[in-house]
């Protein structure tokens, strides 16, 4: 078997009969910056890594007749408009970012044989393994380094990032604990997270959470509430059959069957949660959290369907609502819905979306948010304030009718248009949560990262996370993303001076090497 050699998944290897040398040079090169010594010579001020240039040498043992086809193969494999993957067959784990360089030969002077070149440029000069490192819980000690807890609650990493430079990591924090602070610090930086002096709590305007999926998995507080009226649609004239069931299937509440009925613009199933008291005993939330994760994908085009999470008063008054909606009966295009209710409940918001699977990250309306592998967004009402999260941020609107109604109920409909007998193959709630702001009573107070919540911190893109959701707000003003050193390192995590429980770290990391 040949020396291979692939670029942009195409094995050159397949269109040259060998390669005869490759020059790989050492490192990328060095600029150095200097400046004139009154004194004598140069002081050194800074350098810098260069690009690099890669350049691999070949045979073709063809015809002349076949060097046409040879070059039209190369040309055709060579032409990319953006630096592309680079591996070479005794390096498989390495990859370089590569465009070609210059103009490619191809000498056929030779009757029976040409010979011939490429030079690649590697714009940022190093190359990174194909592999991502993985340092977590599990395999702490091993050859990528070690986790310690401390008894304070800190605790101490130890990395051993084995590429020639630094790289910059992906961090993942599990609270075991309820915290209000992160810090994060090595040799490159410090980054801090929350609040350093956060209270564990104080007779203060509060939050609870009242109702979570964690602790009821399958929905089962939810009640049916097949016949009744659907809140947001009645709202606003329209009509709903919702004598279909739905319940817990797979992944989450799914339509299990689907209504009969005709004579409606709708027909599905819903379900409705009665959200539990505070712990004063008082129910309603004036100011109201809602966490959740939706799960949808239309595996044909012409799949329709909708899902509504509908928050109501006591009196099944709708207040607002946030719903995904596919109506297109002919192609692939869904929409998430941002609905109020007040002296005039109307859909506020309608952001369209192609209800695929986030795969066609070239389409301007890519399912990002709602995919197999994502699906968190929220829902806040604060007073008259409501805000729907939508990629990163929130769209509000400011009700004043609404101001002091509470939100007491939460009703669930799944369903189809009358009109359409194709359901969308994926449509799922996956989780809930919800919490009731500014509780004024003595309680341990629920910080800003509670038991289970996880933080995403991507130091290359500058992006944090918290439970899917962006939360680059939660940076300390000067905190610096930071990245690891080549070699042995240490990265220190502190937490709240009062939480002396250690969270779970998992670090993964590429390797770049010169």
């Amino acid at each position: 078997m040949g020396f291979k050699v692939l670029y942009n998944g195409i094995d050159l290897s397949t269109i040259v009969d060998g390669f005869t040398a490759i020059t790989r040079n050492i490192g990328s090169g060095w600029t150095n910056n200097t400046q004139t010594n009154l004194k004598g010579g140069s002081d050194f001020i800074r350098n810098s890594i260069d690009s690099k240039s890669i350049t691999i040498n070949f045979i073709v043992n063809v015809k002349p007749d076949r060097f046409t086809s040879i070059r039209k193969q190369l040309a055709k494999a060579l032409n990319v408009t953006a630096p592309q993957p680079l591996i070479f067959d005794d390096d498989i784990n390495q990859v370089w970012m590569a465009v070609p360089d210059g103009v490619p030969t191809l000498d056929e002077s030779t009757f029976y044989q040409a010979v011939g070149s490429i030079t690649f440029l590697i714009p940022d000069g190093y190359s990174t393994t194909i592999d991502t490192k993985v340092l977590n819980e599990s395999n702490s000690g091993g050859e990528l380094g070690t986790i310690t807890h401390n008894s304070d609650g800190s605790t101490k990493v130890q990395i051993n990032n084995q590429g020639t430079l630094e790289t910059f990591p992906q961090i993942k924090i599990t609270s075991v604990h309820e915290n209000g602070y992160l810090g994060l610090v090595n040799e490159n930086g410090i980054l801090e997270l929350g609040k350093r002096d956060e209270a564990d709590g104080e007779t203060v305007p509060e939050s609870e959470v009242l109702y979570t999926t964690d602790s009821d998995l399958q929905f089962s507080d939810f009640v049916d509430a097949s016949g009744k009226v659907n809140p947001q649609i009645a709202s606003v004239g329209g009509t709903c059959d919702t004598t279909g069931e739905i319940g817990y299937l797979k992944d989450g509440l799914r339509l299990i069957t689907p209504s009969t009925a005709t004579g409606s613009t709708h027909r599905g199933g819903m379900l409705s949660l009665d959200i539990p008291p505070d712990s004063n005993g008082e129910k309603g939330s004036v100011n109201f959290y809602a966490w959740f994760n939706i799960f949808v994908h239309a595996l044909q085009n012409g799949q329709t369907g909708l899902l509504q999470i509908m928050f109501t008063d006591s009196n099944d008054k709708f207040v607002a609502g946030y719903g995904i909606v596919k109506s297109d009966k002919t192609g692939n295009t869904g929409a998430a819905k941002f609905w109020i209710g007040g002296d005039h409940p109307k859909e506020w918001k309608s952001i369209v979306f192609t209800t695929n699977d986030g795969e066609q990250t070239k389409d301007p309306n890519n399912n990002t948010m709602f995919n197999s592998k994502k699906g968190s967004a929220d829902f806040v009402k604060q007073g008259a304030s409501l805000g729907f999260y939508w990629k990163g941020s929130r769209q509000t609107i400011n009700v004043p009718e609404l101001e002091n109604v509470p939100i007491e109920r939460v009703y669930i409909f799944i369903g189809n248009f009358t009109n359409s007998n194709k359901f969308l193959g994926e449509l799922s709630l996956r989780r809930f949560w919800c919490r009731k702001d500014k509780v004024d009573v003595w309680h341990d107070l629920p910080n800003r990262y509670q038991a289970g919540s996880v933080m995403e911190l991507d130091m290359e893109n500058g992006k944090i996370t918290k439970d899917g959701i962006s939360s680059n707000n939660e940076l300390v003003t000067g905190s610096e993303f930071i990245s690891l050193p080549s070699g042995e390192t240490e990265l220190d995590i502190y937490q709240s001076s009062w939480n002396t429980t250690p969270p779970q770290i998992e670090i993964q990391w590429k390797e770049r090497y010169l």
